[in-house]
């Protein structure tokens, strides 16, 4: 079974959202009883956020020099909070919510989470003519939703997968009944679908 990691690679933020998150790691991982001795510490990920922030500041508008400076900070602050990362690994425990209260990100796919649980609240609501939105609360663990509707009477369903629990159809036939359901995608491969839901389409 696979086990949650951590999301490295800290070159994806842009700019300020390095030392944004930076922060985050800092104030989540201070007085947490599950890394209680943090290598790096966390004083010193604090200088290398401070001296990357100030740095980041002289460089608008500075010469090669700032901007070389700038680079070099921001360098060393990577390095801190991928060493910080490995110590977070080693104390987790693979356990995905202590993981998550270093303020570090998990990521994708990791989590052996199985069979996804069925969707609750889903809505179907009509808007104008021909359009209808269908929205759901997000499961946890799923990667994206698979949302299916046909017209009332017909054999085949109709397959949208979204990454996101909503989804607004358009272009459906005026003053059809519909009926609609949706499921979880996970990395497992069952489907525990929602409810069907029928609605008149404006």
């Amino acid at each position: 079974m696979s086990k949650p990691k951590i999301t490295t690679g800290f070159s994806r933020y842009h700019k300020t959202e390095l030392d944004v998150k930076a922060k985050f790691i800092v104030d989540s991982m201070t007085d947490n009883p599950n890394f209680v001795t943090p290598v790096p510490s966390l004083a010193e990920v604090t200088a290398a956020t401070t001296a990357y922030i100030e740095a980041l500041s002289n460089a608008e508008g500075g010469g090669k020099s700032q901007l070389a400076i700038r680079n070099q900070t921001r360098d060393n602050l990577e390095t801190m909070l991928e060493k910080l990362a490995l110590y977070v690994e080693a104390y987790g425990k693979n356990d995905e919510v202590i993981l998550l209260s270093s303020g570090f990100t998990l990521a994708k796919g990791f989590s052996p989470i199985g069979i996804l649980t069925k969707p609750e609240r889903f809505t179907v609501q009509p808007k104008e003519k021909g359009t209808i939105n269908l929205k759901l609360a997000a499961i946890h663990g799923a990667s994206s939703y698979q949302f299916e509707y046909r017209v009332l009477g017909d054999e085949t369903w109709i397959i949208s997968v979204q990454s996101k629990s909503s989804l607004s159809l358009t272009n459906l036939q005026s003053g059809s009944q519909y009926e609609f359901r949706v499921a979880g995608i996970g990395s497992a491969k069952g489907r525990i679908y929602s409810d069907e839901l029928r609605s008149f389409v404006l």
